[in-house]
């Protein structure tokens, strides 16, 4: 948890990484650690308005964010959720741009983070049903492609 209230900015590729907008919720009664993966160009271009002229034209920015992809870290559940964010940080990207970051912040000796993804359902929902109570459930169900109609009937007649 150190490792992401003071992470290190990693150099990969042309873009750097670092955990920013972070909050310590761990004397919290659930403890947590709130933060945002983020990913951002040294150099970048803007485009901004020319009063003047009333054009648009390009502008030079210094740590240029390009994506961030907000996480909660449960060390309670050892569990950590986050967002995948399209073109921008990928599910399969955020894992180990975390890893690299973590890992740094330890100068990598002697350290290793792994983030696996859920992959026993099971295991998931015993996980689920082990715990006491929610304080708050969030979702979105989306119309069904109105030509896979009769597939998704029931489920239109449930929210109905």
């Amino acid at each position: 948890m150190e490792a992401i209230l003071n992470s290190p900015i990693v150099e990969i590729g042309k873009f750097d990484w670092t955990i920013t907008d972070v909050i310590d919720g761990r004397k919290e009664n659930t403890p947590f650690v709130f933060g945002k993966l983020s990913k951002y160009a040294k150099e970048g271009e803007v485009l901004v308005v020319d009063e003047e002229s009333k054009s648009q034209v390009s502008a030079s920015a210094h740590n240029l964010l390009q994506a961030s992809s907000p996480f909660v870290y449960l060390p309670e559940y050892s569990g950590m959720a986050f967002l995948h964010v399209w073109n921008g940080i990928q599910e399969k990207l955020f894992p180990r741009r975390f890893k690299a970051i973590i890992e740094a912040a330890h100068d990598n000796f002697f350290v290793g983070c792994e983030i696996e993804p859920v992959a026993d359902y099971r295991a998931f929902s015993a996980k689920l049903k082990s715990i006491d109570h929610f304080t708050e459930i969030s979702a979105k169900v989306y119309p069904p492609n109105p030509l896979f109609g009769r597939l998704w009937e029931s489920l239109h007649e449930y929210i109905k």
